[in-house]
Formats: C-alpha cells, structure tokens, sequence
C-alpha cells in the first residue's frame, strides 16, 4: 500500500521539478557568456574567390567597353582594387569627351565621371559597399607636363585613414587616357562608437621603453625613454592591418614617441594592442 502510494508522490514531485526548470530555463536561453559571445572588433575583410570573382567580372565589363584585349588584373591584396594599370593598357582608355588637350577643370570632370562610373572596379567589386565620390575628397592634382596626377582620400570613415589606405591615384594624359591607377579604397565597415583606452594614461607605458635602430655605418644602436612628455597622443585613426588574407580594421592613437629622433606606435584604442611601430626617421 504504501508503495502504490509512493509512487505516484515521486511522479507529482518530478512533475514539479521539471515545471519549476522549464519557468527557469527562458531567462537563461539566447544568453552568452563572455567566453561564448563572438567578438565583432575588429571589423575584417577577408580575400574569397567569390569576391575576387566579382572584382575580375567588373574589371572584364571595362575592357569589353572600351574594345580591349583579355589582360590580366593588377589587383591590390584583399582588397582586390585595382593596383597597377597594365603596361599595354596605357593610353587606351579615353577618359575625355574631347579630342583636343584638355585644361585642369576639363580634366577634373573627366576624372569625376570615371570615378563614378566606375566606383565598384575601383572598390574591388564591393557593389553594396562601394566608395563613391561624395566619400573622396582631392587633396593633390598636379601638371606634370604632358599629364595630370590626381590623389583622392577616403572620408567615409569618422577617422582618418592611415597605413597607406583610403586612397586613390589617377594619372591621365593631356588627352585624357588614362594612364595609370592605384586604388587602395576600402569598403564601408561599422566601427565602435567609442574607445575604451583612455589616452591619458598611454605616456606612462612607454617610459623606460627601448627603441633599437642601426645608424648610419649599420652600427646597432639604441634610444630608451626617460620621460613622460616624450610621448605625444596623436588624434585617433583608422589602422587597417594586412595578415595573409585577411585585413582587420582598429581604432587606433598613433603615439608618437621620442625626442630629436621619434617613432610612432600605433597602440588599438579598444583592445590596447600594440599594432605597429614605425620609425620616423631615415637610416
């Protein structure tokens, strides 16, 4: 008897147990711990065939248009823009609508056309994410005898771009073909709102660091840091860092370090990472 009722107590009791995990368990489900949440920063580009596809498809759109032969794309690593304009295409491309020579704002607007037209080659065939021209800005055009040298800089980012990146080079005849191109013109990635490095704090780690460099025989030698102001915070930049196939995008303050001879540290202001350090000075 009392086994026969036993039984039936275990059974409510367990009924229980599970209706008390099952009020529990929503809280808990979707909820990742530090160790389980994927870190979104820094943003990365990756080289895919699928996108290196894209970029060849635009680059062979070019050639089709302009009546050219099957050559091979110069691109720039990852980024798959273009990196150099092959030598048997230079002066094919016509940029101009005239035949005559053009004057520096015919040339501007023969410029400002082929960027927007072809924003999406010259963005590496990212057609979601292409730069276009609201997000350049021409910071050198030179006349250099018989052609024109433009420079354009990227400004979709809320930082400026650094380590070479963000910018695009174009070289046209007096005529208006095109005549060589570089473009390291970088997709549009979200990056964090804020930091979470204080500047203030940097100078203080880099008192007692050691510099090495070789003078001008090739003799070893070595600068160390003895004081605080020896370190000046640069403003914030945008540091693209290229490993293998893979391009990662940091928040970072350049640190500019050293007395008559200097360095800048790039150091990330979210993780605190040390990115790179060049030396400001020739040897």
């Amino acid at each position: 008897m009392r086994m026969a009722m036993f039984a039936p107590l275990c059974c409510v009791l367990s009924l229980m147990a599970l209706w008390l995990l099952a009020c529990a368990a929503p809280g808990q489900v979707g909820i990742k711990t530090p160790q389980q949440r994927g870190s979104d920063y820094p943003p990365a580009l990756e080289a895919t065939a699928a996108q290196q596809q894209e970029a060849e498809t635009v680059w062979r759109a070019l050639l089709t248009e302009f009546q050219l032969p099957e050559t091979k794309f110069d691109a720039e690593p990852v980024l798959n823009t273009p990196r150099a304009l092959p030598l048997a295409l230079a002066g094919r491309i016509k940029l101009g609508n005239t035949d005559g020579p053009l004057d520096e704002l015919q040339a501007k607007e023969a410029l400002r056309r082929f960027i927007e037209r072809n924003a999406v080659l010259l963005s590496g065939g990212r057609r979601e994410s292409a730069a276009s021209l609201k997000d350049l800005s021409l910071v050198t055009f030179s006349n250099e005898g018989s052609m024109y040298r433009a420079v354009y800089y990227q400004r979709s980012f809320p930082y400026p771009l650094a380590n070479g990146f963000g910018e695009l080079m174009l070289v046209i005849s007096k005529t208006g073909a095109l005549l060589q191109w570089n473009s390291r013109l970088l997709p549009k990635l979200e990056l964090p709102a804020r930091t979470l490095i204080s500047a203030k704090e940097l100078p203080d780690k880099f008192v007692g660091r050691t510099f090495s460099y070789s003078g001008i025989a090739g003799q070893p030698l070595s600068y160390k840091v003895g004081k605080r102001d020896e370190a000046k915070i640069k403003d914030l930049v945008v540091y693209p860092k290229q490993a293998g196939n893979r391009l990662t995008l940091h928040l970072a303050y350049p640190v500019e370090v050293g007395a008559s001879i200097t360095w800048t540290v790039y150091v990330d202001a979210v993780t605190g990472e040390e990115l790179d350090v060049r030396q400001n000075f020739a040897t």
